[in-house]
């Protein structure tokens, strides 16, 4: 009995993980099939161990996954954060309703070098934060 009560928290615990890692690249909450698909990948496929990551602590704490994600790829390309980020994009990107999220059929040229633009000022504060973030939470 205590088992499946440790199964089933730790399937919650994975949900809860996805919607959150979903949050911080889509600005809103998983879809639940998403969030199954989600915990059966990271419990069937192992995750890098180094550096060790706490995410719930992360999550509890309010951190800036999409900011301690990015710096911590540049330290350690293969790291469990990114890979937990990967399995969630690639769920998402299999959805016909995240087409516009992937792919931009706009064919203005002036407007896509300004989004362009204020994504590179994006990334480069983010990984300014994520930098500090890594320092903070003690994940060298």
């Amino acid at each position: 009995m205590d088992t499946t009560r440790t199964v089933n928290d730790s399937l919650e615990s994975l949900a809860l993980e996805a919607n959150h890692l979903h949050r911080a690249l889509f600005g809103c909450d998983a879809p639940e099939e998403l969030r199954c698909q989600y915990a059966d990948a990271v419990t069937s496929a192992p995750l890098a161990a180094v550096p060790p990551v706490e995410m719930a602590r992360l999550i509890a704490d309010r951190v800036d996954l999409e900011a301690l994600e990015l710096a911590m790829r540049r330290r350690h390309p293969r790291n469990a954060l990114t890979q937990r980020f990967q399995v969630v994009c690639y769920l998402a990107e299999a959805r016909t309703g995240n087409y516009d999220r992937f792919v931009s059929d706009d064919r203005r040229i002036f407007a896509a070098w300004l989004t362009l633009v204020g994504h590179v000022v994006r990334s480069a504060y983010k990984l300014a934060k994520g930098h500090v973030l890594l320092r903070s939470h003690g994940l060298r």
